[in-house]
């Protein structure tokens, strides 16, 4: 069975896990990971974190399979933004309820990414990672190689192309794979097994006739 890569952020874990994660990510080379496309050179999950929006759309982040063309969503915002009226930021937990996704990429299959975006009075536009799906525009900046995804990840920022011509790539963002380094504080809740609670004996035997 082929081994498949993991690009995602580790939460919690150290020593023999993060070796084991390095060595992944030395063994598994990314054909492509930027603005041109994406594409392995075997199975690879990866990991995507939502950092945050700002616009006044309601925007879905998702995987294009260019072969097939199935689109796959995997970050929503459940609202354009945080408090609507008020200002287009939009924040996990508040315009995203669900931060987190992965998907996996399949060895030599060729795939790009897409924002879409719905605004009431002008209607939904798709943008994608890959200028020749644009028109010839670039709307996806990408701030690392595919090297970084085991690393400290690649930053993917989006002009959503509803914002205007002089609008920057602020619209919406998230983070691919990325990881913490060592040491590691394990938490003070986690770090020893609540002890069971002793059964009666005639020492700690509750008084009374009960």
């Amino acid at each position: 069975m082929a081994q498949t890569a993991k690009f995602r952020r580790l939460l919690i874990g150290c020593g023999a896990a993060v070796a084991a994660f390095a060595s992944l990510v030395q063994t598994a080379a990314a054909e492509q990971f930027n603005g041109q496309g994406v594409q392995f050179d075997r199975d690879t999950i990866i990991e995507f974190q939502f950092l945050k929006s700002n616009n006044s759309a309601q925007s879905t982040f998702g995987v294009l399979n260019l072969a097939t063309g199935e689109k796959t969503p995997l970050i929503s915002e459940a609202r354009a933004q945080d408090k609507p009226g008020r200002n287009h930021t939009g924040t996990a937990g508040k315009s995203v309820r669900k931060p987190f996704a992965e998907f996996t990429f399949k060895t030599g299959t060729p795939y790009a990414l897409y924002l879409e975006s719905t605004v009431k009075d002008k209607g939904t536009t798709t943008v994608y990672s890959t200028p020749d799906k644009n028109g010839g525009s670039q709307l996806a900046k990408f701030d690392n190689e595919a090297t970084a995804l085991g690393t400290q990840g690649v930053k993917i920022s989006w002009n959503d192309g509803i914002s205007g011509k002089g609008s920057d790539f602020s619209q919406f963002s998230v983070i691919a794979g990325g990881g913490i380094g060592c040491p590691c504080k394990a938490s003070p809740i986690m770090s020893a097994p609540i002890a069971p609670e002793a059964p009666p004996t005639r020492n700690n035997a509750p008084t009374g006739r009960g």
